[in-house]
């Protein structure tokens, strides 16, 4: 049999080349904007947003305690002081917790 034919050096090796894989895996990564919503309390219904470029996502993931392996494609309730804290200041907004509830969503990017 021809070891040429079942082995091609030219071939980058996927399993020992990491460049191949990070180049992948950036490709594969979805265009997303983070948006800072927030909805009435007693009605549940959207009463604005504001998409927020100028976020983290390291410093998002240790505020809301998620997994550095998490993207935080989900929706996360905004309910403890740092988190209001941090927001109010990054967003130059100030927050109502009595009457709305605040979210950090993930949408994909236009």
């Amino acid at each position: 049999m021809n070891s040429e034919f079942l082995i091609n050096p030219k071939l980058p090796n996927k399993k020992h080349d990491n460049t191949v894989l990070d180049q992948t895996q950036e490709i594969s990564k979805p265009k997303i904007d983070r948006v800072f919503r927030w909805f009435e309390k007693e009605e549940d219904e959207l009463v604005g947003e504001k998409v927020i470029s100028n976020v983290n996502l390291e410093h998002l993931q240790k505020l809301f305690g998620i997994d550095s392996e998490n993207p935080m494609y989900d929706c996360y309730l905004v309910e403890s002081a740092e988190q209001m804290n941090y927001l109010q200041n990054l967003l130059n907004f100030e927050l109502d917790t009595e009457s709305y509830d605040y979210f950090i969503e993930c949408d994909l990017a236009p």
